[in-house]
């Protein structure tokens, strides 16, 4: 299969789907009762997003996603937002769109460029690679999605707070995974659909199962779930040059962009582990 080239409107669509996820992820923690955790959701015309949940600190539970020079005075708003609260906030900068003057901003209120973010695009009818003694099923039951936080929480090393997962087999166009290794959870990630194009998110591998290729594996059953639903291109992310990077590319995914995080460490917001 040859090379997948990239268009600008394909920026603009994982910047779409990414930004949707990002903002469901964080609204079924707000919509809680009580909201407990204080979590809030802004969407900006055009697609910006900014989502907020102040006890994570410095995780993407806290970043804005989609701005640029059109969308100025919004992030300034979103800024502000993140500085009641005294939050470890970061923005995405993608390439495609005039970013000049936000970045002039954001680097006048404190932000500092702190990290890069590979974006990932393909067709989902890509090459498998079984691995022996690894599996993949769909997250069904109350024990299934047990199993799937456990795997979840540690892949991502959240030791210091749990996300709240039980809404998440709710979500519309949602669908999670749970990989095992020799019969034992292992491993666990979602699939988000959105009419023709589908995003391949948060991807996590216990670290005891490493090197076992079920992170390929969870890739391979969402790739192939995803065509069987109709989409005709996925996204994926992962942190530069890291092990998920390498999978995305042996799996034939190409690299869409290179993002830029911008981040602005308050005085006395709590630090947590960042995700990939």
């Amino acid at each position: 299969m040859g090379t997948f080239l990239p268009e600008a409107d394909h920026v603009r669509r994982g910047q779409a789907i990414i930004g949707d996820y990002a903002a469901d992820r964080v609204q079924t923690i707000a919509d809680r009762p009580g909201n407990p955790l204080g979590a809030a959701v802004r969407r900006i015309a055009g697609g910006a997003v900014a989502v907020r949940a102040p006890p994570f600190g410095e995780h993407a539970f806290n970043r804005a996603h989609g701005f640029c020079d059109e969308t100025l005075a919004e992030a300034e708003a979103a800024a502000d937002w993140y500085a009641e609260k005294d939050i470890v906030a970061s923005f995405e900068i993608s390439p495609g769109r005039p970013v000049t003057r936000l970045l002039e901003r954001l680097h006048a209120r404190g932000y500092r460029q702190t990290g890069f973010h590979a974006e990932f695009i393909g067709p989902p009818s890509l090459p498998q690679a079984p691995s022996p003694g690894v599996q993949t099923r769909p997250v069904e039951t109350a024990a299934d999605l047990a199993a799937f936080s456990e795997a979840y929480h540690l892949g991502w090393g959240h030791a210091g707070f749990r996300v709240p997962l039980e809404p998440w087999l709710g979500v519309p166009g949602w669908r999670l995974y749970l990989g095992l290794c020799d019969g034992a959870p292992a491993g666990a990630a979602v699939l988000s659909l959105s009419g023709k194009d589908a995003y391949l998110a948060d991807g996590a591998v216990d670290p005891r199962f490493r090197r076992r290729g079920l992170h390929r594996a969870l890739l391979d059953r969402r790739c192939a779930e995803a065509s069987a639903a109709g989409a005709e291109v996925v996204f994926s992310g992962a942190e530069f040059l890291s092990a998920s990077y390498r999978n995305m590319l042996r799996k034939g995914l190409s690299l869409l962009c290179t993002k830029s995080i911008w981040t602005r460490r308050g005085d006395s917001a709590p630090e947590a582990p960042a995700d990939q």
